[in-house]
């Protein structure tokens, strides 16, 4: 409870604690000069293929705003991950919306946006790992609003571009199975004019978390689990 009144009331407390544990963490990875070998390292290898669940909790005007949605892309030597995905933002802010002169409607804010991105593997140790993924969004953001006729409509919809940092990690509980953990910060670099909630925000990950990739190993390639 103290943790969830301190995200809602206090925003700026949890971007400078994200900002402070980003900096620490890449300042030592610097230290020790291992980002350049990381980096070189991770190229040395063919590529694997990787698809996952995606999510993330947020807030707007001080009220949930959860997203979920799919990814896709190619791991390089487990040090770096590129990927593409898409990404549906549901919230809990209802507004009363004029459609059109005169006719008004009850309707939820949301937004959809597809994501590109690089995800560096700060640390993997099983059954702990911890990441810094930045993922670039471009969609829109809209309001979803029922008429009588059809239970989804869009009113005042426009165009969106978003900067998602984070520092995100988990704990494998077993093999398939783990526990998902991070924060981070939803920081909009283009808004739609026509929303005045602008959707920035602190965000953070608290999931239970299927790793998929060791799910088809162990259907579908069960002599590579006795390597």
């Amino acid at each position: 409870m103290i943790d969830t009144f301190v995200i809602v009331y206090q925003p700026g407390f949890i971007a400078k604690i994200f900002i402070a544990t980003l900096v620490l963490m890449i300042a030592g990875e610097l230290v020790q000069a291992q980002i350049g070998n990381t980096f070189a390292e991770a190229f040395e290898k063919k590529p694997k293929p990787f698809f996952q669940l995606d999510g993330y909790n947020s807030f707007v005007r001080k009220r949930g705003a959860n997203a979920i949605g799919v990814k896709a892309g190619l791991g390089f030597n487990k040090k770096l991950r590129f990927g593409i995905g898409y990404m549906k933002l549901f919230t809990d802010v209802v507004d009363s919306i004029e459609v059109k002169p005169g006719t008004y409607y009850r309707g939820e804010v949301k937004s959809g946006y597809f994501t590109t991105g690089l995800e560096y593997i700060l640390y993997d140790n099983d059954p702990w790992q911890l990441s810094f993924p930045v993922h670039l969004g471009i969609g829109n953001s809209y309001y979803d609003y029922p008429d009588g006729k059809r239970t989804h409509n869009k009113a005042l919809k426009g165009s969106i571009v978003l900067l998602e940092p984070a520092v995100t990690g988990h704990y494998k509980v077993i093999r398939w199975v783990g526990v998902g953990f991070g924060v981070g910060y939803r920081i909009m670099i283009k808004n739609n004019t026509q929303i005045t909630d602008k959707l920035s925000s602190p965000l953070y990950v608290l999931k239970l978390k299927v790793f998929l990739d060791e799910v088809y190993k162990s259907i579908f390639q069960p002599e590579d689990n006795k390597k």
